[in-house]
């Protein structure tokens, strides 16, 4: 058993490819914090090593890796800057950009709970459970933090107050993460379609969508490549020195698994598995192949219990030497004979009458209308006649103005048993609208239509 604790689920190279992908991100942190240069690489190389001792003594502590790192860089930053009063906050990190600069000077007005809940959300783009690590809060309180931290950044950047959360809104992390954009959650859906209608709840969301955007495109103060190579280096043997290069699967909870190092662990491959698989199978086709012989013994041997001439039992363990005797003499019994009985030929059935095949149907014909005349003044009046309709079908026509509105003109009309009708129709338009007008007939299923052009 190994005297040292190592953390069950976290290797070596596991967590040096976490620091090489947050190592820039955690020195931009400090820098902002007020460190120094020299002062900020060694915070960055202290923290990672800090994290590397406490996942290999004690990883039950660390509830997510990334944010215990950027809480224990910021705590460290803190004290490194204390002690540089006359250094500006941020200074020696803008950009030549204006952009960046007013970026930058706008969160360095920022207290600086606020500002490290902006950086760790929007510009670092870290998840919830990280930021809510670094800050020692929950991922809830975190976003509402970084909600609020929006707010207060949009009137520093363009001197205009920024909208405040209504009061039946009582949750400001939810419009903080619709802001960002992307997928809505399932939680988060029925205030999204809130904020859709409500214009104070929109406006917040269009600030957190506009300060999460300005601050994805903050630049981020990288370590020189020398340090950056050195403190790569230094963390990479303190982590292979403290924990193992490979790791079994974390399981999430306050248990580990504890294998003994003289067990091999590729015990049950499945290669071996998948022969064991194969071994048991012949042996159990072997085993079938016994039990077979043994029943067709059974069935050969007559009722003294002895078998016919010839046949023997395959004996399952190998022969061991013997004298061959003759066989006993038994006697033959007589040949069974069977009698099949073949029965008489069935007549074939007399082959089916051959059928015409039946005169295929014209489709019945769409309903339609026609209208004589088709043009003419407004009151004209209208023969309207119409064919293909069910026999018996009761049908209304009504005339339509230009905007396929009813015009209070109408009539109706039976079919007749060949589906055909003609019914007389007055065209009036109270509006007396010229222009192309529509008569439409219809009986509740079917519905057929034609224009009419009103003259002037």
């Amino acid at each position: 058993m190994d005297e040292n604790p190592r953390a069950a689920g976290i290797s070596a190279e596991d967590l040096v490819a976490a620091v090489r992908v947050h190592l820039d991100r955690v020195h931009d942190a400090v820098r902002r914090l007020g460190c120094a240069p020299a002062e900020a690489v060694e915070v960055v190389e202290t923290s990672a090593v800090d994290l590397v001792e406490v996942v290999a003594t004690a990883p039950e502590t660390v509830e997510d890796a990334v944010g215990w790192w950027f809480a224990r860089a910021r705590d460290l930053g803190r004290r490194a800057a204390a002690g540089h009063p006359d250094l500006p906050l941020g200074g020696g990190v803008l950009a030549d950009d204006d952009d960046q600069q007013i970026l930058a000077e706008s969160l360095e007005q920022l207290p600086e709970r606020e500002r490290v809940a902006l950086l760790l959300r929007d510009s670092y783009d870290l998840p919830e459970v990280s930021v809510a690590a670094a800050l020692g809060t929950d991922p809830a309180g975190a976003m509402r933090l970084v909600g609020a931290a929006r707010l207060a950044l949009i009137p520093l950047i363009d001197d205009e107050p920024a909208p405040q959360p209504a009061a039946h809104q009582d949750d400001l992390g939810v419009l903080a993460r619709l802001g960002e954009g992307g997928p809505v959650r399932a939680r988060d859906a029925t205030v999204r379609r809130h904020a859709l209608s409500c214009d104070s709840c929109r406006a917040v969301t269009d600030a957190q969508q506009r300060a999460h955007l300005l601050l994805t495109g903050l630049t981020v103060v990288a370590l020189s490549e020398a340090d950056r190579a050195a403190v790569l280096t230094h963390v990479e043997d303190v982590a292979r020195r403290a924990l193992p290069s490979t790791a079994a699967l974390l399981l999430r909870g306050r248990e580990q698994l504890e294998q003994d190092e003289d067990e091999d662990p590729r015990l049950f491959s499945p290669l071996l598995a998948v022969l064991a698989l194969v071994v048991a199978a012949f042996l159990g086709l072997g085993a079938g192949l016994l039990l077979s012989r043994g029943s067709d013994t059974t069935q050969l041997a007559g009722a003294n219990g002895q078998l016919p001439a010839g046949v023997r039992l395959a004996s399952p363990s190998p022969p061991a030497p013997r004298v061959t005797a003759p066989p006993p003499t038994v006697a033959e019994q007589p040949p069974q004979t069977s009698v099949f009985q073949v029965p008489p030929p069935q007549p074939s059935p007399p082959p089916e009458p051959s059928r015409r095949p039946e005169p295929s149907r014209a489709p019945a014909a769409e309903p339609a209308i026609s209208l004589d005349p088709d043009s003419g003044p407004n009151g004209t009046a209208v023969t309207v006649s119409g064919s293909g309709w069910p026999p018996g079908a009761q049908i209304a026509v009504e005339y339509l103005d230009t905007l396929g509105e009813p015009t209070g003109s109408g009539t109706s009309a039976i079919a007749d048993n060949a589906g055909r009708f003609s019914t007389q129709l007055t065209v009036e338009d109270p509006n007396n609208l010229p222009g192309r007008h529509t008569v439409r007939a219809t009986d509740g299923v079917s519905t057929a239509q034609t224009g009419f052009r009103a003259q002037a």
